[in-house]
């Protein structure tokens, strides 16, 4: 949240059966001065031309700072997938690393026992589907968060009351060591929480900070995304209706995308693997924050390459062609959007090992190529006759 706006908190909750305390948290919010986001509140952000779904998960998103769950005896509506909403919210707001709070009513908790000897059993008279248990116990023993129980609202802004009150005097702690920490120029504009992996160095923060800060630069592009995905033609129009200058023009786009290609392949199959250091080193920070700009930039200058095509007006018969090309950088797109949720689950995986003696190897396989394609061939040749029918 930008400097002089009130913290935001994301409630997440099944809406019908706990209404009154969606409520209750309302007010408790407003009371403290923060901003609460509940879905069902008039001032929750939408968009027409997004899903319910997808409206919640950008809130948790981009709007949200603190992260409240509250699990009642409802799992709620599934996606294709079968999690649930909640479920869905929570994973995004892990993902962003927000401070969460977890509170689990009382007989939910009680009733873990015996969903675990007898998991097949009815339990229709508690909870709307055995996958709330599930849910539950997965929060329960991640050990990535403390889980509340409740009978009440009450019991939560007890809770909440004081837990807000450590994290407060956290950030007073941070604050003042920030004030002390000598890093370079390059490091001075992270944000917080990437600040703070550094400063405190916990198990794998090298690789924390690097997909933190490749994921809040990400976020910075995602008007391109949007401009892409609304086929949006925005500046000069490119007018190509003479087949030898567009022919010109496609080979160099795909010069082009094979530059930043080769770029992607180095940053991830060497430069990172230098910011990192051989295990047992720790990593350079400054030089993870480069990688991690820089890989950023690639995918930044991909989306720019793609949304170019749309601004690019050929004759009929091109534009099999140019929709074919345009596809070429899907892929590595997708790859590298894919970098920082991967690799956070991977050492979610080692650490959680390392906590229980073990060892785990994490492992990021990535595949940047530009796509074989036969009728690509095809339309090649076709054009390359029509110029030469023309000559």
């Amino acid at each position: 949240m930008p400097k002089g706006y009130p913290p935001s908190v994301f409630v997440s909750s099944t809406c019908y059966d706990l209404n009154q305390v969606r409520a209750d948290m309302k007010r408790f919010f407003d009371g403290m001065g923060l901003d609460p986001i509940l879905s069902e509140s008039p001032s929750f952000p939408t968009s027409p031309q997004t899903s319910a779904v997808d409206n919640c998960l950008q809130a948790v998103k981009e709007r949200t700072d603190i992260f409240v769950l509250i699990i009642g005896d409802r799992y709620g509506s599934q996606n294709e997938s079968g999690k649930s909403i909640t479920n869905l919210e929570y994973l995004e707001a892990r993902a962003r690393g927000l401070p969460i709070y977890i509170f689990v009513l009382k007989k939910i908790i009680n009733g873990l026992p015996f969903w675990k000897k007898n998991p097949l059993a009815d339990y229709e008279g508690t909870v709307d589907t055995p996958k709330l248990f599930e849910f539950v116990e997965t929060l329960r023993t991640s050990q990535n968060h403390w889980v509340f129980e409740f009978d009440e609202a009450q019991h939560i802004m007890d809770t909440l009351r004081r837990q807000l009150a450590y994290l407060f005097m956290d950030g007073l702690v941070l604050r003042e060591k920030l004030k002390d920490l000598k890093s370079p120029s390059s490091l001075s504009a992270l944000s917080g929480k990437s600040l703070k992996l550094i400063w405190e160095k916990p198990m794998g923060w090298e690789f924390r900070l690097f997909t933190s800060v490749l994921r809040e630069e990400m976020e910075l592009d995602q008007k391109l995304k949007w401009d892409l995905a609304y086929g949006l033609k925005l500046g000069r129009v490119r007018d190509l209706g003479n087949l030898p200058e567009m022919m010109q023009w496609v080979q160099q786009k795909l010069t082009d995308i094979r530059a930043l290609v080769m770029s992607a392949e180095k940053l991830m199959n060497k430069a990172i693997q230098e910011a990192l250091k051989e295990p047992g080193i720790s990593g350079d920070p400054e030089h993870i924050v480069y990688v991690a700009h820089r890989i950023a930039q690639v995918r930044k200058e991909l989306l720019t390459w793609t949304v170019d095509f749309h601004c690019t007006e050929v004759k009929p018969q091109c534009e099999r062609l140019l929709t074919l090309i345009s596809n070429f950088s899907k892929h590595v797109i997708e790859e590298l959007e894919s970098i920082p949720k991967r690799l956070d689950d991977e050492i979610d995986k080692a650490v959680d090992a390392s906590k229980r003696g073990g060892k785990y190897v994490a492992t990021l396989n990535l595949t940047f190529s530009i796509p074989e394609n036969n009728e690509l061939s095809a339309e090649f040749d076709k054009l390359t006759r029509m110029i030469h029918e023309l000559m």
